[in-house]
């Protein structure tokens, strides 16, 4: 299949809707373990149809699809029904993860001449059908909906020995590597195809389907490689050994006479080396090449069966209010269940298994998932929720009950480029941290897993997490106001004729950041003994209440350190310290900014209109063609993530782009900025 036409096609499937009203919903599997849903009604109502089909025009879509059909000029002519909703589900199972989508169509007739005039149509369970190359993807359409489905074959499942010897699998040619000591090199011969397989049949088809997916260039690479291993074959027979030493490492003389080096035996052995490399990697590629093929006869059966129920279900599929339901506002909305289940086929387990010695049960609690991708004026949000089992509820509502310490809000200027919040109780975490480590890591057998849960043991018993809880409460405010440029001395060498070094002073322009990080302690004694033992060593000073780093590697980042009142503040700018310290420190009303640290356990912000002018500051060299879009975000409103934390036994979260108030709304911006991209992308 011609991979690039299909998927430019298939980029209207955001902009798709089911025909005559009725909800393909209904015919998504009820099984899915993820189903995302696009509104195209929602996005036609904040984009005009005319501007997106004038960015695929500038972006050369039509002029790509036009080479099949002159007829496209317009993403109407897709056949695609444009003002419905279209779905895109995901499946796993032992042996095969399934992604498929399900798009409602206007015009048959329409999506039939834009599909590639060479593509063979073959006519599968009543309907028009056709298949990638190696059978694992099939796309499927009548009067109204484009079914399409395509499978991955999961390594874990194929990597068991049961399996394997079932479906006739090979095993890799193993390489060997010499040590200090002559060793004998030989490659393991099951590579090559034994015509009493246990699974002669699907091996027949998986050859067949190799050989019809093979480039000529494929089939050289191979042939050359055959040519290879039968040449070295010859050479093992008439030479017997062939002895491959170590990169970088002679092999043993061959001389009878003591002291003499035969010269061209270093040269010999890389040769014989690389020769016995090309050999293996080409051998390794092909019993590759087989194994891919018999998978994919596999995966192919498996796709083709269950995109043979999903045309035929009796609409008992996935059920969601939220997805059966968008708001008009409401351009995409994902759905997922048995997260945990889901995860535990996608983990690439066996390697884990392998490299780790042991495999982690990753046992997070989550239940499900929900988010939604919305338009709300000028802001584009994207909000959800992950929903958590029982025990993982209580465990986050503990560690997610403490506020942010109210002394802090006036350290966030309404002009700061941007601050995080983070807010978590220490003494909850530590006292949760054994079970949530046993949970994810600690559950099994093998003695990995046996001396993770006895450190989870260990220090649950040892810990006291009451008391380093006083000492690091778990409120967190760290501020980045800017960025500025700063002359900082450095030592630097110059040398005479002799080379004779000499320490000369100079002086160097570098950019440092802003910053300011606070946490609230009930407890400093910890903190205070630290940095009276570093002025014992005269690595720290102590100043009219403010302690001084000194001698230090990054002089120009280095933190003053404030305690006091509860609190401990570091910052590189001493002069704000010295302002909190004397009680006189008042940020610029930023009023939005408190309500979002006091409503929130954890927050995220860029102000992003802070940009153009901190760059212009800076004097940082921009390129002509990007100078007007940076200009741009002098415009822009605030970008931001944030998490009222646990509702219920729901995770909540939330981000945003803030864009200019111009044109209709933020998908109208979106959509125009990308419009102009195009055109330059044009010229």
């Amino acid at each position: 299949m011609n991979r690039l036409k299909l998927s430019i096609a298939l980029l209207a499937i955001g902009l798709s809707g089911n025909a005559l009203g009725q909800d393909l919903l209904s015919k998504v599997p009820a099984n899915s373990k993820m189903v995302v849903a696009f509104n195209g009604k929602g996005f036609l109502k904040h984009a005009d149809v005319n501007q997106v089909s004038g960015i695929f025009q500038k972006m050369g879509l039509f002029k790509e699809i036009g080479k099949n059909n002159e007829q496209i000029q317009n993403i109407e002519d897709f056949g695609i029904d444009l003002h419905g909703k279209s779905y895109i589900h995901m499946d796993v199972n032992e042996k095969v993860t399934f992604l498929g989508g399900l798009i409602p169509l206007k015009s048959k007739s329409q999506f039939e001449a834009m599909l590639p005039k060479e593509k063979k149509i073959e006519v599968v369970n009543g309907l028009n059908s056709i298949f990638s190359s190696d059978r694992t993807l099939r796309i499927s359409w009548d009067d109204h909906t484009i079914y399409m489905l395509g499978g991955i074959a999961v390594d874990s499942y194929f990597g068991r020995p049961e399996v394997s010897e079932e479906l006739g699998l090979k095993a890799y040619p193993e390489y060997s590597y010499a040590d200090d000591a002559a060793t004998e090199v030989t490659l393991d011969d099951d590579w090559m195809i034994d015509s009493t397989s246990t699974a002669e049949e699907a091996i027949a088809e998986a050859e067949a389907a190799a050989a019809a997916a093979m480039t000529s260039e494929e089939e050289a690479a191979l042939e050359a490689a055959a040519a290879a291993a039968a040449a070295q074959a010859e050479i093992e027979e008439e030479e017997g050994v062939v002895i491959i030493p170590p990169a970088g490492v002679p092999p043993p003389s061959n001389s009878d006479t003591i002291g003499e080096e035969d010269e061209f035996a270093s040269v010999d052995s890389v040769l014989a080396r690389d020769e016995y490399q090309d050999d293996y990697y080409a051998q390794y590629a092909q019993v590759s090449h087989y194994n891919d093929s018999v998978k994919n006869v596999v995966v192919a059966q498996e796709v083709s069966q269950k995109l043979g129920t999903i045309i035929t279900s009796n609409g008992k599929g996935f059920r969601s209010n939220a997805l059966a339901r968008m708001k008009d506002n409401e351009l995409m909305r994902i759905e997922a269940v048995k997260l945990d289940s889901m995860m535990h086929y996608l983990y690439p387990t066996e390697i884990i298994g392998v490299t780790m010695g042991f495999t982690p049960s990753f046992d997070y609690g989550y239940e499900a998932l929900s988010g939604v991708v919305a338009v709300d004026g000028h802001t584009m949000k994207f909000s959800g929720h992950i929903q958590t089992d029982k025990e993982t509820t209580k465990i986050y509502k503990d560690i997610y009950g403490r506020k942010l310490n109210p002394r802090f809000y006036n350290f966030v200027d309404e002009n700061a480029l941007g601050f995080i919040s983070m807010n978590v109780s220490t003494e909850a975490y530590l006292k949760h941290s054994p079970r949530l480590i046993s949970r994810m890591y600690g559950k099994g057998e093998s003695k990995v897993n046996q001396m993770i849960d006895l450190y989870a043991t260990l220090f649950d018993v040892i810990i006291d997490e009451q008391a380093i809880g006083k000492v690091f409460k778990g409120d967190n405010l760290l501020v980045l106001n800017g960025v500025t440029q700063k002359e900082v001395e450095y030592i630097d060498y110059e040398y005479d004729e002799d080379y004779n070094a000499t320490e000369v002073n100079k002086t160097k322009k570098v950019t440092i950041p802003d910053y300011l990080w606070a946490f609230s302690s009930d407890d400093t004694r910890v903190f205070e003994k630290l940095l009276k033992f570093a002025e014992t060593q005269t690595a720290a000073r102590l100043d009219d209440g403010i302690y001084h780093i000194l001698e230090t590697k990054e002089p120009e980042i280095t933190p003053y350190v404030l305690m006091g009142d509860g609190m401990v503040i570091l910052s590189n700018n001493l002069e704000k310290l010295e302002e909190i310290k004397a009680n006189r420190f008042r940020g610029k009303s930023a009023s939005h900014y408190t309500t979002m640290l006091k409503r929130n356990k954890f927050a995220f912000l860029l102000n992003a209109k802070r940009i153009p002018g901190m760059v212009e500051e800076l004097d940082i060299p921009i390129h002509k063609s990007v100078d007007e879009e940076l200009k741009a975000f002098a415009k822009y409103g605030d970008v931001y993530m944030i998490s009222k934390g646990m509702k219920g036994n729901k995770f909540e979260f939330e981000g945003g782009v803030e864009f200019p108030k111009e044109g209709k709304n933020a998908l109208d911006f979106m959509l125009k900025s990308l419009d102009n991209v195009a055109q330059e992308l044009k010229k």
